[in-house]
């Protein structure tokens, strides 16, 4: 996944003109307020703590509350469940229309 950081090293999914890239897999199929509140320290960077505590990359951390993150990932991943069981259910009555279309011979 393709993902914008900040000069605060902060993940986003839009570029503002200001950010550099980079495809991180471990934002791959996430949402992206999951991706949104989280930092990404890429090598030979160092991002340094209010209190004064380094971090050097390849770093990935949150940087909102991550219960908060990961249950926002959660009911993206049970909307993407329920929209794909969804889809199932239309292509399983296409395929009994199919059936009975070819059985009856399209009475």
């Amino acid at each position: 996944m393709i993902v914008y950081v900040d000069s605060e090293y902060k993940c986003h999914v839009n570029n503002d003109g200001t950010m550099e890239s980079f495809d991180v897999d471990f934002f791959n199929d996430k949402c992206d307020m999951f991706i949104e509140g989280y930092r990404y320290i890429p090598v030979g960077c160092t991002w340094v703590r209010n209190d004064g505590v380094g971090f050097e990359g390849v770093a990935i951390i949150p940087w909102k509350n991550y219960n908060d993150l990961d249950n926002l990932q959660r009911t993206y991943e049970r909307e993407l469940i329920r929209q794909y069981e969804a889809d199932l259910a239309e292509l399983d009555a296409a395929m009994l229309e199919m059936q009975y279309q070819k059985l009856t011979g399209g009475l």
